[in-house]
């Protein structure tokens, strides 16, 4: 039972966690800093600007630790490190870099001919002075330490950092050589990188990255605080959280009087909190769907996914989600324009066959009612499955109401999701629900307020078998499982737990889309270039539904939904510094000789 909550491979495994910092890239510790890509810097021009902006930073604040051998110590001699270092030295504080191996050994490893590719994420331009474009390793390597040499920085190298701790107001630092103190400390050591040995035949280069990993160890034997720590304090939010979001829902579901809007209220007057709730569920999207697109725009400005996607999220929700049925056609069951099996095609909405069917309950005109039924079915097994043809799962996260809060609202917490092959393993648990809810369809559909006669020609009135599985749906499905526990665990497993897991219309495209890729019609998938991949691991952490994007990127292969999960949400191509990824364009698709 610890094991599936705690630990590796545990639900809340999310992989590598980064320090919680400020703005200003402070720890919990005051006065200990992180630079580089330990901040999820994911390149060399992101990791130079982290190093000078924390620079900046410190030597505009007081001095610290007064007596101290340094005025501040870098743990770490890569490009963050180095940058800060330089800016120190200009500034004039007291400084010292220490390195456990050589000053850039990561660059040090490469082939001189290896190009570093200059990220289109971030900050366009490079800050303080060591200089960086799209260039080679040894070009680069060349260059920095022709400036290195001329500055002449205090630097010692093959001198291990074994722990920082707080000494009153300033730092001791131990390393394997002795002890020294400083006022603050920068830690830019950077992830640890295992370099795989490639065929110089083959590749032209002699070593790639093959994977990295935080030092969580050193880390936390520092005192710094990772993100998504388990404590009391997170305990006690995750049930205040699910308290609250429960009392929301149930409230929602009984609809007591006392929730209700005066009638003299313009569009909302009269409104019980479940007819506010299209509204408020509408606002939620809109206003946090402008944050993301702004977040992610900012992030990466060449990106034309992300604006895309949440202008298609936002437009859904606002005018079949909430437009039409609510103002225009004045019937909730016109969310069935959009919404698929079984999202709308749940026991409420299956036409009871015994009586007419044709006709309205005055018998006077056309029942719409059977109209949403049948509309509801076409949608399910004809366009769904197109659609899933040429976009795999895309539909859960550009078009769906439930996917588009989980992309708008839970969008800030997305790197939270649950990661590791146990995790891909519990995936399955979706396709049980998805076969369970095909049979509460069928059997609703078959047996919907159905009525029988015993001998004698005596009617009695059966047991509303429809009825009583409309009860179970509503509650087990529409108001817990796709209501009260995603949205409660948005802040600790990311927005697609119910996409992931249990929503039976993602796992209905999964199979269809799985399907048609695997007799090579399908045209659904994530190309990678594994040149370019320089294991940052942003395409992994960001990922909602805990693919290791990371792995296929590095191997130069093509994942889809026969191997992953993919929901084609775009973000690893957001996040992506290189540009390693993009959705592929065909079945037979090729780029740059990478053959899917």
């Amino acid at each position: 039972m610890f094991d599936w909550l705690f630990g590796e491979d545990s639900v809340f495994d999310m992989g590598d966690r980064y320090p919680v910092l400020s703005r200003d890239f402070e720890s919990n510790i005051e006065g200990l800093f992180v630079a580089g890509n330990l901040t999820g810097s994911p390149d060399i021009k992101a990791a130079l600007n982290t190093g000078y902006d924390v620079a900046r930073h410190i030597a505009g604040l007081s001095p610290a630790g007064e007596g101290c051998d340094f005025d501040v110590v870098i743990v770490g001699g890569g490009p963050a490190g180095l940058n800060a270092a330089l800016e120190f030295q200009m500034l004039g504080l007291r400084y010292l870099v220490l390195e456990q191996k050589r000053v850039l050994s990561t660059i040090r490893a490469f082939e001189d001919g290896l190009i570093l590719y200059y990220a289109v994420t971030g900050d366009r331009e490079v800050r303080g002075d060591l200089p960086f474009r799209e260039t080679t390793a040894g070009a680069l390597l060349s260059e920095w330490e022709g400036i290195l040499r001329a500055r002449g920085l205090n630097i010692r190298e093959r001198e291990e950092v074994r722990d920082v701790r707080k000494a009153g107001d300033g730092f001791e630092v131990e390393t394997d050589r002795g002890t020294c103190t400083a006022g603050r400390v920068i830690v830019a050591a950077g992830k640890l990188m295992a370099m795989k040995k490639l065929d110089i035949a083959e590749e032209g280069i002699k070593a790639r990255v093959d994977r990295t990993e935080m030092p969580h160890a050193f880390m936390r034997g520092c005192g710094i605080r990772l993100e998504n720590t388990w404590d009391w304090k997170r305990t006690l939010k995750l049930g205040l959280v699910f308290v609250a979001v429960g009392a929301f829902y149930l409230i929602k579901k009984l609809t007591p009087d006392w929730v209700r809007m005066p009638v003299t209220v313009p569009v909302i007057g009269g409104r019980d909190l479940a007819g506010l709730y299209p509204l408020l569920y509408t606002a939620v999207v809109l206003g946090f769907g402008t944050q993301a697109l702004l977040r992610w725009r900012r992030i990466n400005p060449f990106d034309r996914i992300q604006p895309r996607k949440y202008l298609m999220l936002m437009f859904f929700q606002a005018v079949f989600f909430c437009l039409l049925p609510e103002f225009l056609l004045h019937n909730w069951k016109a969310y069935g324009l959009v919404y698929a099996w079984p999202l709308t095609l749940s026991p409420a909405t299956v036409p009871d066959f015994v009586h007419d069917w044709s006709r309205a309950p005055d018998g006077t005109t056309l029942d719409p009612y059977h109209f949403y039924f049948y509309w509801t079915l076409f949608l399910s097994l004809v366009l769904i499955p197109v659609a899933a043809l040429f976009t795999g799962k895309q539909y859960c996260s550009w078009v769906c109401g439930c996917g588009g809060l989980a992309e708008t609202l839970g969008d800030r917490w997305r790197h939270h999701s649950s990661k590791g092959p146990e995790n891909i393993r519990r995936e399955r648990y979706l396709f049980w629900i998805t076969g369970a809810t095909a049979a509460m369809t069928l059997l609703v559909g078959l047996g919907y307020d159905i009525r029988v006669h015993l001998g004698g020609g005596v009617k009695v009135e059966a047991v509303n078998y429809g009825g009583i599985l409309m009860g179970v749906y509503t509650w087990a499905m529409d108001t817990f499982m796709v209501a009260i526990l995603p949205v409660s665990l948005y802040p600790f497993l990311g927005g697609k737990v119910w996409c992931r897991y249990w929503c039976p219309t993602a796992g209905f495209m999964h199979l269809v889309s799985k399907w048609f890729t695997e007799r090579k019609v399908g045209r659904f998938r994530i190309e990678s270039r594994k040149e370019r991949c320089i294991a940052c691991n942003l395409c992994t952490r960001y990922c909602e539904v805990g693919i290791d994007v990371r792995r296929f990127a590095l191997k130069g292969e093509t994942f889809d939904n026969v191997n992953s999960s993919c929901i084609g949400c775009g973000i690893c191509i957001t996040v992506c510094p290189t540009e390693t990824l993009a959705f592929g364009a065909g079945p037979l698709l090729q780029i740059e000789g990478v053959k899917t």
